[in-house]
C-alpha cells in the first residue's frame, strides 16, 4: 500500500514539474514573441519633468482659478497608479488653490529608477517639495499613496500644513491580524516569478478589455472605460521598462508605517474612505483616525477605491472642507 502511494506521489510530482517546465516556457516564448511586436500606446501626457532628489520625477500642475492664499496641495497616487487618477479631481480642487501630482519612482512617467522602499519615496517627495519650491503644501495620499504622505509627515513635520490619507490606512497590512508579518510574501514572489509574472502583467496590458474590467471593479460606472481612457492606465505599463519596474515594487513588502509610527505623527490629519471600496472600508477608516488623533474623518456613500476619479465632484465636496480645517488647525488664529 504504502509503495502504491508513493509511485503516485512521484507521478504527481512529475506531472507537477512538467506542466510548470511548459508554463515557464511558454512564458518565454511569449516575452520574446512580445520584444519582437511590442505594443506601444501614444498618449498625450500633460505636465513637466523635475529632479526630485535625484529621480528623473513627471508632474502635473493646476493653478488656481480664484487665488485664496490656502496651502498647495500634493496629490500622491497609489500602488500601480498615475497622475490620471487625479485628473477629474485636481481641477476641482484647483478653484481655491494651486495643486500637483506626481508619479511615485517606478510608475507612471516618472523613472523607473529604484530602490523601491518607503525611505526612498519620501526622499522624492520631500525632494519634489524642494524643486517645486512648496512651502508646507497639504499632503493627500491616495492608498499606498497615504504611506508616502504621512512617512514625510513623521520625518518632517514642518514641510507639511497636514495630510489627507484618502482611501488607505498608511500601514502595509489590513483587517485584524495588525502585525508587521502580515501578508503573503510567498505568494507575491511566486506570481511575480520570471518569465511568468512578467508574461502575465504583459499579457494583460497589451489588450484594453482586462484593464477596462480591473478599471471598473475598483472605480464604479462613474470612471472613464473608453478607449482613451483605458490607453492611459495603459501606457505606462507598455513604456520600456514598465513591466519590469511594476513586478519589482510587486516583489517587495508594501512600504507603510506600523501602528506605532502613525500614532507619533503630530501634524494636522484627515481621513477620507469610499463605502464600496473593500479594500479601506469606514470602520478601517475610524481605527486609522484614532491612530492619528484626527476627528476629520469623511465616508463617500456607494463610491469604491478609485472614487476621486469616478466621482470626483462628490469627493472634492467632502475632501475641500478637510483641506480648510487643516489649515485652520496648522495655523489657528491668535
Amino acid at each position: 500500500m504504502r509503495r502504491r502511494v508513493l509511485r503516485w506521489l512521484r507521478r504527481v510530482g512529475i506531472a507537477l514539474v512538467t506542466v510548470l517546465v511548459v508554463l515557464l516556457a511558454l512564458a518565454g516564448l511569449y516575452l520574446a514573441w512580445d520584444d519582437l511586436a511590442p505594443v506601444r500606446v501614444a498618449v498625450g501626457v500633460p505636465g513637466f519633468t523635475v529632479d526630485a532628489a535625484g529621480v528623473a520625477t513627471h508632474v502635473e500642475h493646476w493653478a488656481a482659478v480664484h487665488p485664496s492664499g490656502q496651502p498647495p496641495v500634493v496629490l500622491v497616487p497609489g500602488f500601480a497608479e498615475s497622475t490620471y487618477v487625479f485628473s477629474r479631481l485636481a481641477p476641482r480642487l484647483a478653484q481655491d488653490r494651486d495643486v500637483y501630482a506626481y508619479d511615485v519612482r517606478g510608475y507612471g512617467y516618472t523613472a523607473h529608477q529604484g530602490p523601491y522602499t518607503l525611505a526612498a519615496d519620501t526622499d522624492q517627495l520631500q525632494g519634489l517639495l524642494a524643486a517645486l519650491h512648496l512651502t508646507r503644501p497639504i499632503v493627500l495620499g491616495h492608498s499606498l499613496g497615504a504611506a508616502i504622505a504621512l512617512s514625510l509627515a513623521l520625518r518632517d513635520p514642518g514641510a507639511v500644513t497636514g495630510v489627507v490619507a484618502a482611501n488607505g490606512d498608511g500601514t502595509p497590512y489590513f483587517g485584524s491580524d495588525r502585525s508587521p508579518t502580515a501578508g503573503g510574501g510567498g505568494l507575491r514572489t511566486l506570481v511575480t516569478l520570471p518569465p511568468l509574472g512578467p508574461a502575465v502583467v504583459t499579457a494583460v496590458v497589451r489588450h484594453r478589455d482586462p484593464v477596462r474590467r480591473l478599471v471598473m471593479a475598483q472605480c464604479g460606472p462613474g470612471c472613464p472605460t473608453d478607449d482613451r481612457a483605458i490607453d492611459r492606465w495603459r501606457a505606462p505599463f507598455l513604456a520600456p521598462g514598465g513591466v519590469s519596474a511594476f513586478l519589482g515594487i510587486a516583489r517587495q513588502p508594501l512600504v507603510g508605517l506600523t501602528d506605532d509610527q502613525e500614532r507619533q505623527v503630530r501634524v494636522p490629519t484627515a481621513v477620507f474612505s469610499s463605502s464600496e471600496d473593500g479594500s479601506f472600508d469606514h470602520a478601517q477608516a475610524l481605527a486609522t483616525a484614532a491612530r492619528l488623533h484626527t476627528t476629520l474623518v469623511a465616508e463617500l456613500p456607494g463610491a469604491r477605491h478609485l472614487a476621486l476619479l469616478g466621482e470626483p465632484d462628490q469627493v472634492a465636496a467632502l475632501i475641500g472642507p478637510q483641506l480648510t480645517a487643516l489649515a485652520a488647525q496648522a495655523n489657528p488664529r491668535r
